[in-house]
């Protein structure tokens, strides 16, 4: 799987770098395995049947690696459309 890249639904400007989109590549063996994340979602049973539950501190943690540009330092002010188009992306990468 080549890069992804996510459109934003405006442009930012962080550290005198303005983007209006964010570029992820695939996560690889040694992120999903060897250093432990593991998928970023999951079935749980429920009450009412099973649910997906998705884990925000491993989506982020995702992030922390996979972000080509313009670099995750540059994410954390993203309006919440933005946020959830960025999770979205990573949760993609694991089919259920």
């Amino acid at each position: 799987m080549a890069d992804i890249t996510i459109p934003l639904s405006k442009p930012y400007t962080v550290h005198d770098k303005t983007f209006a989109s964010i570029k992820l590549r695939e996560p690889r063996y040694r992120e999903i395995f060897m250093e432990g994340r593991g998928k970023p979602r999951e079935w749980q049973p429920s009450p009412h049947g099973p649910v997906i539950v998705s884990y925000p501190a491993v989506v982020d943690s995702y992030l922390q690696e996979l972000i080509v540009e313009p670099g995750y330092e540059c994410i954390g002010n993203l309006d919440v459309v933005d946020a959830l188009a960025l999770e979205k992306a990573v949760l993609d990468f694991f089919p259920m």
